[in-house]
C-alpha cells in the first residue's frame, strides 16, 4: 500500500516538475520572441530614420545637378531660360532630367525619381522591407539671394511581413548655396562669352565704409593719403596726398590745387578747385599717412578699405534690385524674383579693365554696377582710380547716384 502510495506522489511530483519546465520553456521562448520583436521593430525605426536622412541628401544631390545642368546649358548655347521658367525648369530637370521633354546629358538617370526607386529597391534586397516614398508638393524657390530652396512633402511608408508598418510625413527641406555657381548674365551680357564671373558672397556686407567724420558740404571727391601739415609746402607728391590744415589761408590756391584734396578749419581762399571740406576737428580726428575717401559734395570722409577690397575680390551682395540668380538664368538686368519683403536679388562690379583686355569697347561715364552697367546708367566719378587703389578693378570706376547710399552710409 505504502508502495502504492509513494509511486502516485512521485508521479504527480513529476508532472508537476514537467510542467514547471515546460511553463519556463514557453515563458524562455516568449521572452525571445518579445526580445526579437522588439529587436525588429527597434531596427525598423532606426530604418526609417535613414531614410528620411537620405532622402535629404539625395534631394540635395539632385537639386544641385539640375542647377548645374541649367547653368551649362544656357552657358553651352549662349540662350537664357524663358521669363518666369527658371523654377519649372529646374523641377523638371530634378524629376525627369528633361528640359522641355529633351533628355539632358549632364542629368543621366541621376533624377531624383530614380535615386527614391533605387532607395527603395536597396532596403527590399537587403532586409526584406517594402519600403514606398512619394514626394509630393515640391517646389524650387530662392530662400534669399544666396540660397536655393527646395521644399517637398514625403510620404513614407516601411513595413515587414507579420511585423509592424511605419507610414508617415515628413517635410524636405533642402537650401543649396550658390557659392561658386556661374554668373551667366556677366558672361553672356557683359563679357560676350569672353570672361566668366562666378557668384561669391562678399565678406564685408553692410561694411564697406566707415564714417570718419562730417563737415560743411563743399564740392569733389578724393581718395589719397591724409597729410596734418602747418606747411603745405614742403609736401611731396601733393597729388596724392589730401591736406589737413588748420587756417588754409595762408597758401595761395595755385598751391593747394596741386593736392588731391584739402580738409581745412577755417579760413578758406576763393579759386580752390580741388575736392575740399571744413571741419575745425579733423587734425585730432584724422590719422596721418592713412587713405581716406573725402567727398564734398556729401560733406564726409570714410576709410573705405573694405569697399576696395569688396571691388577688388570681385564680390557679390544681396539686393533688392539687382537681378537675382534666376533672373540672371533669364537674362534680366532686374530682380523680378524679389517683392516687397523678399529681396532675393544680387549685385556687384563691373571690371572695366577686363573688358578692354578683351578687346570690349567700355562706357568710361557708365557706372560699374553690373546690372545697370548693362544700360549705360551714367556714374558719379568718386575719386577712386588705379593708381590711388592700386586695383586694377578701378578703372573708369562710376557708381550711381542711387547707390552710393549703399556703400557709402
Amino acid at each position: 500500500m505504502k508502495g502504492v502510495l509513494f509511486s502516485v506522489i512521485f508521479t504527480l511530483l513529476l508532472i508537476v516538475i514537467l510542467s514547471m519546465v515546460l511553463l519556463q520553456r514557453e515563458n524562455v521562448s516568449y521572452e525571445r520572441h518579445n526580445i526579437f520583436l522588439a529587436q525588429e521593430i527597434q531596427d525598423l525605426k532606426h530604418t526609417y530614420n535613414s531614410i528620411e536622412r537620405g532622402i535629404h541628401i539625395l534631394s540635395d544631390v539632385a537639386v544641385k545637378r539640375a542647377v548645374i545642368s541649367s547653368l551649362n546649358i544656357i552657358l553651352d548655347e549662349g540662350i537664357f531660360f524663358e521669363d518666369n521658367k527658371t523654377e519649372e525648369n529646374i523641377l523638371e530637370l530634378i524629376w525627369n532630367g528633361t528640359l522641355n521633354g529633351t533628355n539632358i546629358s549632364g542629368m543621366g538617370n541621376n533624377t531624383l525619381e530614380n535615386s527614391l526607386a533605387e532607395l527603395e529597391r536597396f532596403y527590399k534586397d537587403t532586409k526584406d522591407y517594402n519600403l514606398s516614398i512619394t514626394l509630393k508638393q515640391s517646389k524650387i524657390s530662392l530662400d534669399n539671394s544666396f540660397y536655393i530652396l527646395f521644399n517637398a512633402t514625403a510620404e513614407i511608408n516601411i513595413s515587414k511581413k507579420g511585423l509592424a508598418t511605419i507610414s508617415k510625413e515628413t517635410q524636405i527641406i533642402e537650401k543649396v548655396w550658390i557659392d561658386d555657381f556661374e554668373d551667366p548674365l556677366y558672361l553672356i551680357n557683359i563679357t560676350e562669352g569672353k570672361g566668366s564671373r562666378r557668384i561669391k558672397k562678399s565678406e564685408c556686407i553692410g561694411d564697406f565704409s566707415e564714417l570718419i567724420l562730417t563737415g560743411n558740404n563743399e564740392s569733389g571727391w578724393c581718395y589719397g593719403e591724409v597729410v596734418i601739415t602747418s606747411n603745405i609746402t614742403l609736401v611731396l607728391n601733393k597729388d596724392k596726398k589730401i591736406a589737413v590744415v588748420g587756417d588754409a589761408t595762408p597758401y595761395p590756391h595755385s598751391e593747394i590745387n596741386q593736392f588731391c584734396g584739402i580738409i581745412y578749419g577755417s579760413n578758406f581762399p576763393a579759386n580752390v578747385t580741388i575736392p575740399h571740406l571744413r571741419n575745425n576737428t579733423a587734425v585730432t580726428i584724422l590719422v596721418n599717412n592713412s587713405k581716406v575717401l573725402l567727398s564734398g559734395e556729401q560733406g564726409k570722409v570714410w576709410n573705405i578699405s573694405n569697399f576696395v577690397e569688396h571691388v577688388d575680390k570681385r564680390r557679390y551682395i544681396n539686393s533688392s534690385l539687382g537681378p537675382s540668380f534666376f533672373d540672371r538664368m533669364e537674362g534680366k538686368n532686374y530682380c523680378s524674383y524679389c517683392s516687397i519683403n523678399h529681396s532675393v536679388g544680387l549685385e556687384s562690379f563691373v571690371d572695366k579693365n577686363e573688358l578692354l583686355s578683351y578687346g570690349i569697347g567700355v562706357e568710361m561715364d557708365a557706372t560699374n554696377l553690373e546690372y545697370l552697367y548693362t544700360n549705360i546708367t551714367s556714374g558719379v566719378d568718386i575719386g577712386l582710380d588705379e593708381s590711388n587703389t592700386g586695383v586694377t578693378e578701378f578703372k573708369y570706376f562710376r557708381v550711381d547716384d542711387g547707390s552710393i547710399g549703399r556703400y557709402f552710409e
